[in-house]
């Protein structure tokens, strides 16, 4: 009997589909069966895109190794940080550096990544790999029912609510909302303006644009037309920068006010003075008076001669978080630590006070604002109207 052209492509895919499978299920099982009589360095991936945006991400991870290692590790094992940079910025690239990472038999835990959350989070998950993701806002990250994924920054459901309430509270009353179509730009400024809707802000008018565009003059040219007092930007470097610099060339006063993926100075480097005013959200600021912030600001420093920012922050709890997760354990198997880190309940980290939920979520109140002036974020607490003033081309 011949079979069909397209039953024998189906049963091809079917057979990669199945084989694939059984190579992570090999790998989830090898991993565990290594983690159980291990006796050597705790090896713990950190991957980011170093080369996109400014950050100290890295640097922040690695003090908290130091850190542990000079206690005397964890019952006498250290903490081996290994850096990855995906600075190809494509889904392609970037997946074969999460393969090559997962391969890796030795390693208990990676942190990090800045882009394709979700996608990496399918290859750890089946490879029996721990994931905290340090950037990964998107909703949709945690709703698998998964059990080795997590994430220590605020979804964008809550930080898009957040926004919209600080939004409300500073006494913005017409707000324009633009999204760069992406899963996280445009669901961040949905949220945003599903909330802004509810608690009577003014969204006069939503627009859009393509990451793959550099020319926004058309776009801006339409907006010039609408009266608002601030735009909700959901996007990201370094799309969201040109963009920036091209509304101030062409008149645009109104503050940019957007979530975590504008938090990085690289937004300054990009539009230069045209990015004065910009407020973000962030889960860290160097001025935080929260008594742990302020202990890892002065180490950081001491250590680096640099402030840290948020993403320092992030690198340096995901570290502290799963090794804390490991002692209570008494265990490397990536299992057994996800199920402790799980039940972390009031963990004082850089970023604040916060626990883990079932499904990886972490809940606390951690989401700030700050404003950029002269290329350094300054924290709005305390000082909205003298801010709003300098900043929003309010004479």
């Amino acid at each position: 009997m011949r079979i069909p052209k397209k039953t024998i492509l189906v049963l091809f895919w079917a057979a990669i589909v199945m084989t694939a499978c059984s190579s992570y299920e090999d790998l989830e099982k090898n991993r565990a069966k290594r983690a159980q009589t291990a006796t050597g360095d705790i090896r713990i991936a950190m991957v980011w895109q170093e080369k996109l945006f400014n950050s100290y991400f890295y640097e922040g991870a690695e003090l908290a190794a130091d850190e542990i290692n000079k206690n005397g590790g964890i019952k006498g094992r250290k903490i081996q940080p290994v850096r990855y940079n995906n600075e190809s910025g494509t889904r392609e690239m970037d997946m074969k550096l999460v393969k090559k990472i997962a391969s890796d038999p030795y390693l208990v835990a990676i942190i990090g990544h800045y882009d394709w959350h979700i996608e990496a989070s399918v290859t750890y998950e089946y490879s029996g790999i721990l994931f905290m993701a340090a950037a990964g806002s998107i909703p949709g990250l945690t709703q698998h029912g998964f059990q080795y994924v997590f994430r220590n920054i605020p979804s964008d459901r809550e930080t898009g609510m957040d926004l919209a309430n600080f939004v409300k509270k500073i006494g913005f009353s017409d707000v324009l909302i633009i999204d760069d179509r992406t899963v996280s730009g445009k669901g961040l400024a949905d949220i945003f303006h599903e909330r802004a809707s509810k608690i009577g802000i003014n969204v006069i008018a939503r627009k859009s644009y393509s990451i793959r565009e550099d020319d926004f003059k058309p776009l801006l040219g339409e907006i010039k037309k609408q009266n608002f007092d601030a735009i909700f930007l959901g996007g990201g470097i370094p799309e969201a920068g040109i963009l920036i610099k091209q509304a101030r060339e062409m008149g645009v006063v109104a503050p940019f006010i957007g979530g975590a993926y504008l938090n990085s100075t690289t937004i300054w480097d990009i539009a230069g003075n045209a990015a004065e005013g910009t407020i973000t959200s962030t889960s860290f600021h160097h001025d935080d008076h929260y008594t742990a912030a302020q202990t890892f600001t002065r180490k950081f420093y001491a250590r680096f001669h640099e402030y840290p920012d948020a993403w320092a922050a992030h690198g340096y709890d995901s570290i502290r978080l799963i090794a804390s997760a490991i002692e209570k354990a008494g265990s490397t198997v990536p299992l057994v630590v996800a199920s402790y880190l799980r039940y972390i309940e009031n963990y004082e980290g850089a970023i604040g006070t916060y626990s883990f939920t079932l499904e990886g979520d972490v809940v606390g109140e951690i989401n700030d604002f700050q404003v950029l002036h002269e290329g350094k974020f300054e924290l709005m607490e305390g000082h909205y109207e003298r801010n709003l003033q300098r900043f929003s081309g309010t004479p």
